[in-house]
């Protein structure tokens, strides 16, 4: 018995550290986008942007990716709807995948191999969900001593 419970505190640690990083690494990204904190371009430099490469460069357009992205990044770094928020911000990811397909697989040159990494952090998270360190699992938690 002892030895179950070793395993399931290793893995929630590992599913904490994996969603600090993911949620880390998009919240300041969007606030960036959003507020030009972080060295970010703020909205008017992220329409710019959007608008290199090619998609919907309007100011709601580049509101709503960069509030997706801050606020998923919140709510995966918490634990919190974990699942569902891991699914939204791969998706946001997965455009940039999407994006840097034709710059080919190495970072150095734009390329893939970086948010390909952080689609799959996301997609993991997505699977494992939040852990017992997370909202989500204070929430079970609290179900269960209810019950």
């Amino acid at each position: 018995m002892e030895k179950a419970a070793e395993v399931n505190l290793q893995r929630d640690a590992a599913v904490l550290l994996l969603r600090l990083s993911a949620g880390g690494f998009l919240l300041p990204h969007g606030l960036g986008k959003l507020f030009g904190w972080f060295g970010g371009p703020g909205l008017g430099g992220f329409v710019e942007e959007l608008a290199q490469f090619g998609l919907p460069a309007t100011p709601a357009v580049a509101l709503v990716l960069a509030v997706v992205q801050s606020l998923f990044g919140l709510t995966v770094l918490l634990g919190a709807w974990t699942r569902i928020s891991a699914i939204v911000a791969a998706g946001f990811i997965a455009t940039t995948v999407w994006i840097a397909l034709p710059h080919g697989w190495f970072w150095m040159g734009t390329g893939v191999e970086y948010p390909l990494m952080w689609l799959a952090a996301l997609l993991s998270v997505a699977l494992l969900g939040g852990g017992r360190f997370s909202i989500d699992g204070l929430r079970a938690a609290n179900l269960d001593a209810r019950s």
